[in-house]
């Protein structure tokens, strides 16, 4: 066989071979949705029928008729018209929180202290006597009477064992006098800085204690194993899926948190992606952030490229840093957890090793001192796109609000924290002030975006309520009629955003997620309705019925 013979047949083989990977290997998908009513959430090409998915990214977009004659899978899904969205994010959430709220006592949502002595006095019935009693998700606010509960109560029902409850918000406990024995808690017991410890007319501690104080309890309540903190956070990841989440920012972690995160990412557990942010100051942050940011970790499951911080505490318990007083609570002006030197020390390490700044900021004077810090940290910084972060941003002074979007500060918000507050927020603030709580569309007005969340467990896990919220700020009984300062309403077009590439674009994942895009990754929320054009109270009655991550359907109803 001469030589012009072999080449011949070398070149017949080469390009065999390229017909069949252009026309049959890649026209493969692993995956294919049809007849869909899809929102991209990319303006340029805002809908589609039908998605084409290999190697956990999105290939094609297009008609059904499209994509089925140019596609073959074994694995073709027929939507039925169901919606589909880009994955929705919850852009700030404590999963391990999540999930030892559901192994505990659940309060939320009791409407008296004498339901909840019910279920300690149940508990306590079952638990020998030493062992701790853990609850959380009460708050005052929904009782008869709105004050603080105090220990008394929680003596009567279980004198034997101590008892450890946690507020709603995360900001408080409620504990009985035995829980304050084993601590060391006496009238003599000072204040520590950035918390409080209420106490009755003869200086004896009544029970509760707010933001930095709780440690003084929570310090000697027995540390989860490793094993109980991987059961919490696949509970929590379970509901989460269910919800319709893709990705959750885990903001808090600590290093036995992350130990586990990771484990979890080697074996392949974790049906969701997680974006975490380091807490601080803590040891754990001593020992890591000289190591810099974990992006991509376990197949793109696991980024941790954040610290948060606290700067006040929350308006519930009157912990938030106000620039004037409590309108229900004069001479009270909230708590300031960090000094400004702490967080300036904090945030230069951060920005210097990579890792993006997130501060929790309640009142307005926290919100006012944060983003004076941020100023000062983008002046001294050599690196630009820093997308530093506030998070709840939730009481801002007005001439405050411009600053977000002149600075590039991204107010990180939980929609469905203004629906559960309406009811005394203006208590707290006054009818002036409440003007600048959870003002969303006086900031999208200055250009702003907000990446958004629900800070579950302290609110409710479930992004279609916050879709709800922000569109019509009332709650699921439709109260008020025409929404609470109604001015401040997102467009459905900016409450999507709000969930997907605002939140996306929070963690530096835009050019990954966020739209429905050919290469971005295939993580997508199919539900039951149309979201969009539905009537609203239509949203509260949707159902997921898929959440997809990379390409994988990790919750089918």
């Amino acid at each position: 066989m001469n030589k012009r013979r072999i080449y011949t047949l070398i070149l017949i083989v080469i390009l065999s071979f390229a017909i069949y990977k252009i026309f049959i290997c890649d026209r493969r998908a692993d995956m294919i949705l049809i007849n869909g009513n899809i929102y991209t959430g990319n303006d340029a090409n805002p809908f589609a029928q039908a998605i084409a998915i290999k190697d956990k990214n999105i290939i094609a977009l297009g008609s059904s008729a499209d994509i089925s004659q140019k596609y073959k899978s074994n694995n073709v899904i027929d939507l039925r018209g169901k919606t589909v969205i880009p994955g929705l994010i919850d852009s700030h959430a404590h999963m391990f929180g999540f999930g030892q709220m559901l192994n505990s006592i659940m309060l939320v949502g009791i409407t008296s202290v004498e339901e909840i002595a019910e279920k300690i006095q149940e508990k306590a019935a079952s638990t020998p006597a030493g062992e701790w009693i853990y609850g959380r998700g009460w708050d005052q606010t929904l009782w008869a009477d709105k004050s603080f509960p105090t220990k008394d109560i929680l003596d009567q029902v279980s004198p034997d064992n101590p008892v450890i409850l946690g507020r709603i918000d995360g900001h408080a406990i409620w504990v009985n006098q035995k829980a304050m024995d084993v601590a060391g808690i006496s009238a003599s017991t000072p204040d520590p800085d950035g918390g409080k410890i209420l106490r009755d007319q003869k200086n004896n501690p009544t029970g509760i204690f707010i933001d930095n104080a709780t440690e003084l309890i929570r310090k000697i309540f027995p540390p989860p194993s490793d094993l109980e903190t991987e059961n919490c956070i696949l509970l929590a990841a379970k509901e989460c899926v269910k919800a319709g989440l893709t990705e959750v920012h885990d903001m808090g972690l600590n290093s036995q948190t992350i130990r586990v995160y990771k484990k979890l990412a080697d074996e392949k557990k974790l049906p969701l992606r997680i974006y975490g942010a380091i807490d601080a100051p803590s040891d754990t942050w001593n020992e890591m952030y000289k190591n810099g940011p974990t992006i991509g970790y376990g197949d793109g499951m696991l980024t941790i490229r954040a610290v948060k911080m606290y700067a006040d505490g929350a308006l519930g318990s009157r912990g938030a840093a106000l620039i004037e007083d409590y309108s229900d609570d004069p001479v009270n002006r909230g708590l300031t957890l960090l000094s400004d030197s702490e967080m300036e020390k904090i945030g230069t390490q951060a920005i210097e090793h990579g890792f993006q700044v997130c501060t929790h900021a309640i009142g307005d004077r926290a919100n006012h001192v944060v983003l004076n810090l941020y100023e000062k940290l983008i002046a001294k910084s050599k690196k630009s796109d820093l997308r530093l972060r506030i998070e709840h941003a939730q009481v801002l002074d007005p001439t405050d609000i411009p600053r977000f979007k002149a600075l590039g500060v991204l107010p990180s918000m939980q929609p469905i924290h203004a629906t559960s507050d309406m009811d005394w927020a203006a208590a707290r603030l006054g009818a002036q002030r409440v003007k600048g709580a959870y003002a969303w569309k006086s900031l999208i007005n200055t250009g702003a975006i907000i990446p958004a969340g629900s800070d579950f467990p302290n609110d409710i896990m479930q992004p279609l309520w916050g879709f709800y919220a922000e569109i019509t700020r009332t709650d699921q009984d439709g109260n008020p009629i025409g929404g609470w300062y109604p001015q401040e309403c997102m467009s459905r077009e900016e409450a999507l955003k709000s969930y997907t590439l605002w939140a996306a674009y929070s963690s530096f994942q835009e050019n990954k997620r966020g739209t429905v895009e050919i290469v971005k990754l295939a993580d997508l929320t199919i539900l039951s309705k149309d979201i969009m054009k539905i009537s609203p109270e239509a949203i509260l009655t949707t159902e997921v019925e898929y959440t997809i991550v990379g390409g994988n359907i990790v919750f089918k109803k």
